[in-house]
């Protein structure tokens, strides 16, 4: 019975934005009947570990030492757990991990007639960011299959603005150039893109970058966490570029997520660590507000941001006068700083009280934006929020910060309409009477609620995209009959001699 399986290697990078689609993957292939080994630190194994527990899917975490990183502290085993500015040193030392994965894979390919061991290997699915499986997965003769993270639009542009550089025939940050290579038109402002990318020249790694974006390319295929129905453009883009197989299988939610009929909510799990706060006591809070009242503010783990940033951010929803639930990231130092230390204005809580719930760490966020009470995201853009926000229909303010960020912001302001943006950058503070316009014109005004049946119909569409029939839902059939030949392939092939 194990023999008629297939047998799939994923490897994340470690990363909350990397980690949690992986394993929402893992979950996904598992469930259409193939074997999956994720390969993950034993640091972030604990936080996995509960997310596969009690599933009776055939999915088995793989802990290999995280190897030391000069710069790094000591147990640094995900980027959420360090500040921004470390965050390079973990991407740039992950190929670490290469020795220790290509030991385990030579103990799975030399295996002979071992109890419960899993069946050969059919293919390894990789991360953007883990360019050193394609030389592991040669060493072995195992396909790679690369996992964007990402959205689609964002990567067809990521890998224009890369590798030709258009931002460079400009001067001024708001003049327009138009974005090359594209199957769609796009033209774009160097205020559009991260400070980084702004100036290339400027920004060491940026051969890193274009490598990694470009070595995604090569492989068997790529598998995306996106529907056609909102990346369609960015779809496309990709099976132009690549001529190889593209599929894209999201939103990749619990079924829960779209079943309208929920009454518990604790039925849509959280993702990723455990939330600080009790789910219940958030409940109760979001049951007591209105439908669609509440603003949800959440700017994602990687970054801290600074006392300014919180200022004017508070200052903005206070000014509102609207409802809002806020995950605030505060720094990990002992003891905790207090509300005003970390830049909330003095007296904010208090005032805000009957109308605000502060969440001080990790929130659940996917349970949250489930709730009929939110009506607004403010987000990061991060893909795994701006998917989740898209899948309840709920229309975002946002502040995109690095990466594919700014490009997930202009796709859903732009050309779909269901989104506002307020600040761009890292280091950026935001306008304190642009958030209060943003909040109060999303929850109170005629043209949040047209934006709001934009987010809706896009709800609709996701649904429709993973049920039966549905884009996603054929892709992802295409995706495993091509791992179920992998493996027939595989199973034929004599024992590996390391």
């Amino acid at each position: 019975m194990e023999e008629s399986k297939p047998h799939v290697v994923a490897v994340p990078f470690m990363g909350q934005g990397h980690l949690i689609p992986f394993m929402e993957l893992a979950k996904l292939l598992a469930s259409q009947g193939l074997t999956v080994s994720y390969i993950t630190t034993p640091g972030n194994a604990k936080r996995l570990e509960p997310q596969f527990q009690g599933s009776n899917l055939d999915i088995r975490l793989v802990t290999l030492p995280m190897p030391s990183v000069e710069g790094l502290p000591p147990g640094v085993e995900s980027s959420d757990n360090v500040p921004y500015n470390f965050f390079e040193k973990l991407v740039d030392s992950s190929h670490k991990l290469a020795g220790p994965f290509e030991e385990w894979l030579e103990q799975q390919m030399s295996a002979k007639e071992i109890p419960h061991y899993p069946p050969a290997i059919s293919c390894i699915i990789g991360d953007m960011t883990t360019g050193w499986i394609h030389r592991s997965g040669d060493k072995f003769g195992i396909p790679i299959v690369v996992f964007y993270t990402a959205g689609a639009f964002a990567w067809s542009v990521m890998h224009s603005v890369f590798n030709y550089m258009p931002q460079k025939s400009v001067e001024g940050d708001d003049e327009l150039f138009d974005v090359p290579e594209l199957s769609f038109d796009l033209k774009m402002r160097k205020s559009d893109l991260t400070p980084a990318q702004r100036d290339p020249d400027s920004f060491p790694r940026w051969a890193f970058v274009t490598e990694s974006i470009n070595q995604s390319m090569e492989g068997r295929g790529i598998l995306i966490n996106t529907f056609y129905e909102l990346d369609s453009s960015g779809i496309h883009q990709i099976r132009s570029l690549t001529r190889k197989p593209v599929w894209s299988i999201g939103p990749i939610l619990s079924p829960a997520a779209f079943d309208d009929t929920v009454i518990d909510r604790r039925f849509i799990n959280s993702r990723g660590k455990a939330a600080d706060i009790d789910e219940e006591e958030c409940l109760r809070w979001l049951y007591s507000r209105p439908p669609q009242s509440v603003v949800f503010v959440c700017l994602g783990s990687q970054f801290i941001l600074n006392d300014k940033q919180i200022c004017a951010l508070a200052t903005g929803l206070e000014g509102s006068g609207q409802a809002f639930v806020w995950a605030i990231t505060r720094p990990q130092t002992e003891p905790k700083p207090t509300a005003t230390e970390v830049g909330l204005p003095k007296g904010f809580e208090e005032r805000t009280r009957d109308r605000g719930l502060i969440i001080w760490g990790w929130a659940p966020q996917l349970l949250i934006l489930s709730h009929p009470s939110i009506g607004a995201f403010l987000s990061h853009c991060g893909w795994n929020s701006t998917l989740e926000s898209v899948s309840m229909g709920i229309p975002m303010i946002t502040w995109p910060m690095i990466a594919d960020q700014p490009y997930n912001s202009k796709l859903l302001e732009e050309r779909l309409g269901v989104a506002i943006r307020i600040c761009a950058g890292v280091n950026s503070v935001p306008n304190e009477e642009e958030v209060r316009r943003a909040v109060t014109m999303l929850l109170a005004e005629e043209e949040g609620k047209t934006m709001r049946r934009k987010a809706q119909e896009l709800r609709k569409h996701a649904k429709i995209a993973v049920n039966k029939e549905g884009s996603s839902f054929t892709d992802l059939q295409d995706f495993v009959r091509d791992m179920q030949q992998l493996h027939q392939n595989r199973i034929g092939m004599p024992e590996f001699e390391g």
